[in-house]
C-alpha cells in the first residue's frame, strides 16, 4: 500500500474506479484559420484531458467540479463507457447507472409514467419489477397530476425529477449523476441528496457534477477539481469547494469574463479589483466604470459605493437617487444614508458631531473612540469615513480595544477604506490579547469562512476555543461541532459532547442569574444559590467564575482553597476587564514577599485597554505611588479622571473633592483673597491637589 499526500492509499479491493494516464482530445476547426475559397478549413486536436490519474473507493460520494467547458460531463461519460479515452486505461468494477443527459431515454410525446417504464427497461430492469415499483417511482418524482402529461411539456426540473425517480429502483454499484441535483427544486434536491447518501451507506459509489457548491458540500465526502486538462485538487469536499470558490472570486480573468457576460456580482467584484489592485493595477476610472455597469443592474453594494463617490463630488441629488435605489435593493447602509438625507436629522448629526469632537480635547481614548464610532455610523461621504478612521486609530494607538475591533471591521469590509486583511488581523489580534471576545470570534470566522482569505480551520479552531473559554456560547457550539467532525482539530467525540453540553448549559445562565437574584432578595437557600453559581461557572462565564473564586478564597459557602481560587480566577482572566483586575489583586495580596509583580501590572494595563474603570483607578494609583512606573502627576490625574468618568466610585469621590477645592480657590481668586497659605493648603497625598 502506498501513500498519497500523507494518507494511506485505498486497498485494491476497495477501488471500484481506477483511471491511469487517461488522455482525450477532440478534433475541432482551427479558430485561427480563415475558411479558404474552396471551403477547406484546417482542423486541430483540442486536448480535454492530459494524463489523468484517479482512484475512487467503494462508498465514496465524489463531487466533480470545475468551470464550464473543463470536461466534467465528458469525464463521467468516459467512466460510463460512452466515450473511449485516446490513451490510458479506465477500470470500473461493478454495474454502472447514470443520469448524464436529462433527455436521454425519454420520448417527448409519451407521458411521464410511460417514460419511467421505458427508461427502466433501458437500465435492464425486468418488466414485472418495473410494474411492481412503478407507483413508488411516481411518488418519489413529486410530479403529481403531471405524471400523465407528455414529457415535452416538462420543465428541466421536472425532467430531472423524473429521471432521478427511475434511479431509485436501479440495482447498480456505481451511480453517475450529471447536474440532476441542480435543476430540480430545493426540496427535491435535498431528498435526492439523502437518497445518494443512503446508497453509499449500503456500499454503493456515487460520482456527480454540479455547479452548486452547497450541494457538493452537503452531499459529498470528497471532491475532484478539474482544471487545465488535469485534476488540480482532490480531497475532502469542504476544503476543495472552498479553494475552488475562492479561486473563482479572486481570478481577474474569470471575473472579467463573467462581468462581460453581464453578471452584476462579477461587475462589482471587478470594480473592487481595480479599487484594491487585485490581479490588476489600481485604476479609479475602471473601478467607476464597472461600478456603473453593476449599478445599472441594481447591484445594491455597487449602487451604494457609487453613491458615496458621487456624494463626495458634491452631487447630492444624484447621490440621493442612487442611495434610494440601493436602499430598495436591500442595502442597510444606503437605507440609513437615504433616510438621513431625506430628513432633518443631518442638523442633529452635525450638532452631535461637534459636541463629541470637542470631548476629544481630553485626549482620553474613549472620547476618540466615541467620536470615531459616531463618524463611522453616520458617515455620508468618503471624507466622513476618513475622519472616522483617523480618530479610531488615535484611540487604538493609546490603547482601546473597541477601536481596534471597529478598525478591523472597516478593513475587512472595505467600508470607507481599501480592504486590507493584514491590518484587519493585526487589530483583531491586539484586541483579542486584551480579552475582547468579539475580536476572538471574528478571527475564528475569518479563518473558517475562507471568504476574504485562504481558509485555515486549525487557526479558526484556536480562536473559537479562546472565545469559548471566555463564555461565548456561539463559539462553544462551533468548538463542539469542529471536535465532532474533526475539522480544524483532531476528532474527539467525548470532548465534542462536553462542549455541546457547555453550550446547551450556557443558554440557561440568564435564568440562573435571575433565580440567584431572587434567592438573595428573599433570603432563600444559600446552598441552592451556590449550586447555581457553580453551574454558571462551568460554562466559563467570567463574572461567575470571579465570584466563585472569591468564595473559594474566603471560604464562604465552600471549603477554603487558595489554589482553587487562583485556578478559577486565571480562567476568568482570559476575558478582559474586571476578571483581570481581580487576578492582579490576588497576585499582590497573596504574594509571600508582598512584592508586586510585573504580571500584575500587565493584567491591569490590558484591563485598562479593555475599558475597565477599576483598572484605570489602579493605574492612577500606580502613577501616584510610583509602583511599576515613575511617579507622574499628569498621568495620575488623567487615569483618575478617566476612572471617574467610566464609573469607578472611589475615583468619583476623589475627583469630586478635587473639583470642590478647585471651585473654592477660583472663588477666592475672584475676590482677591488668594494667599500663599491658600496656595499651599492643598498639599496632601494627592500630589499637590491636582485640580485640572
Amino acid at each position: 500500500m502506498t501513500e498519497i499526500d500523507g494518507m494511506p492509499a485505498p486497498a485494491d479491493d476497495d477501488v471500484v474506479i481506477r483511471v491511469k494516464g487517461m488522455k482525450k482530445s477532440y478534433t475541432i476547426l482551427d479558430p485561427n484559420q480563415k475558411k479558404s475559397r474552396l471551403g477547406f478549413v484546417k482542423r486541430i486536436q483540442y486536448p480535454v484531458f492530459d494524463n489523468i490519474d484517479l482512484e475512487v473507493r467503494r462508498g465514496d460520494i465524489v463531487g466533480i467540479l470545475g468551470r464550464n467547458g473543463c470536461g466534467k460531463s465528458t469525464f463521467l461519460k468516459m467512466i460510463s463507457g460512452i466515450i473511449e479515452p485516446d490513451e490510458g486505461t479506465i477500470e470500473v468494477k461493478g454495474k454502472v447507472a447514470s443520469i448524464l443527459e436529462l433527455s436521454m431515454g425519454f420520448h417527448n410525446d409519451m407521458s411521464g409514467r410511460d417514460n419511467i417504464i421505458l427508461r427502466s427497461e433501458l437500465y435492464g430492469i425486468p418488466r414485472d419489477k418495473i410494474m411492481e415499483h412503478l407507483e413508488r417511482a411516481i411518488e418519489y418524482s413529486d410530479l403529481g397530476v403531471f405524471i400523465d402529461n407528455p414529457v415535452r411539456t416538462y420543465s428541466s426540473g421536472m425532467r430531472s425529477r423524473l429521471a432521478f425517480s427511475v434511479m431509485i429502483n436501479v440495482d447498480a454499484d456505481i451511480f453517475l449523476v450529471d447536474e440532476a441535483l441542480s435543476t430540480g427544486d430545493m426540496a427535491f434536491a435535498q431528498k435526492a441528496s439523502e437518497h445518494l447518501k443512503s446508497l453509499v451507506r449500503t456500499g454503493k459509489t456515487v460520482l456527480f457534477t454540479s455547479h452548486s457548491m452547497n450541494t457538493i458540500k452537503r452531499t459529498c465526502n470528497r471532491a475532484v477539481w478539474i482544471s487545465d486538462r488535469t485534476i488540480k485538487m482532490d480531497g475532502p469536499a469542504d476544503e476543495i469547494v472552498d479553494e475552488y470558490s475562492r479561486s473563482i472570486n479572486e481570478s481577474f480573468e474569470e471575473t472579467l469574463h463573467l462581468a462581460n457576460d453581464g453578471s452584476s456580482s462579477a461587475q462589482y467584484r471587478l470594480a473592487t479589483f481595480y479599487r484594491d489592485g487585485i490581479g490588476v493595477e489600481k485604476d479609479p476610472a475602471e473601478m467607476r466604470r464597472w461600478l456603473e455597469q453593476a449599478a445599472l443592474r441594481d447591484h445594491p453594494m455597487a449602487l451604494n459605493d457609487l453613491a458615496n463617490i458621487v456624494m463626495s463630488e458634491g452631487k447630492e441629488e444624484e447621490a440621493l437617487v442612487l442611495f434610494q435605489r440601493a436602499a430598495e435593493a436591500g442595502n442597510f447602509e444606503a437605507r440609513r444614508k437615504y433616510a438621513s438625507l431625506q430628513s432633518d436629522v443631518l442638523e442633529d448629526i452635525k450638532g452631535l458631531r461637534e459636541l463629541m469632537k470637542g470631548f476629544c480635547d481630553s485626549g482620553y481614548p474613549y472620547d476618540y473612540y466615541n467620536y470615531g464610532n459616531l463618524m463611522y455610523r453616520s458617515a455620508i461621504t468618503t471624507g466622513d469615513y476618513k475622519e472616522a478612521l483617523e480618530y479610531l486609530e488615535k484611540a487604538a494607538e493609546i490603547g482601546w480595544s473597541d477601536a481596534d475591533v471597529l478598525i478591523a471591521q472597516m478593513y475587512r469590509d472595505a467600508n470607507g477604506v481599501e480592504r486590507d486583511l493584514e491590518k484587519c488581523i493585526r487589530h483583531l489580534k491586539r484586541a483579542a490579547e486584551n480579552g475582547h471576545n468579539k475580536a476572538m470570534y471574528m478571527l475564528g470566522d475569518l479563518y473558517m469562512d475562507g471568504k476574504f482569505m485562504k481558509k485555515d480551520p486549525e487557526e479558526a479552531f484556536k480562536w473559537y476555543m479562546m472565545s469559548a473559554l471566555v463564555g461565548n456560547s456561539r463559539s462553544q457550539y462551533q468548538v463542539a461541532s469542529m471536535l465532532d467532525s474533526g475539522i480544524g482539530t483532531e476528532k474527539d467525540v467525548e470532548q465534542a459532547k462536553k462542549w455541546f453540553g457547555i453550550y446547551s448549559n450556557s443558554i440557561l445562565n440568564d435564568s440562573r442569574k435571575s433565580a440567584m437574584e431572587t434567592l438573595k432578595a428573599r433570603k432563600g437557600d444559600f446552598d441552592v444559590s451556590n449550586y447555581l453559581l457553580k453551574a454558571m461557572s462551568r460554562t466559563y462565564q467570567p463574572q461567575s467564575m470571579t465570584r466563585l473564586a472569591t468564595k473559594y478564597e474566603q471560604g464562604k459557602g465552600f471549603k477554603k482553597s487558595l489554589k482553587g481560587a487562583f485556578d478559577l480566577q486565571s480562567k476568568a482572566a482570559l476575558a478582559g476587564g474586571g476578571p483581570r483586575v481581580r487576578l492582579a489583586d490576588m497576585i499582590v495580596e497573596h504574594s509571600e514577599t508582598k512584592e508586586n509583580t510585573q504580571e500584575s501590572f500587565d493584567l491591569i494595563r490590558s484591563a485598562v485597554e479593555y475599558g475597565d474603570a477599576s483598572a484605570m483607578y489602579r493605574m492612577a494609583l500606580f502613577y501616584k505611588d510610583g509602583i511599576f512606573v515613575e511617579p507622574n502627576v499628569d498621568e495620575y490625574r488623567r487615569y483618575m479622571r478617566m476612572a471617574a468618568e467610566c464609573g469607578n466610585r472611589d475615583a468619583k469621590t476623589r475627583v469630586t473633592e478635587w473639583d470642590i477645592r478647585a471651585e473654592r480657590r477660583r472663588k477666592r481668586t475672584d475676590h482677591g483673597n488668594d494667599s500663599e497659605d491658600d496656595k499651599d493648603s492643598g498639599k496632601d497625598s494627592d500630589l499637590n491637589d491636582p485640580v485640572q
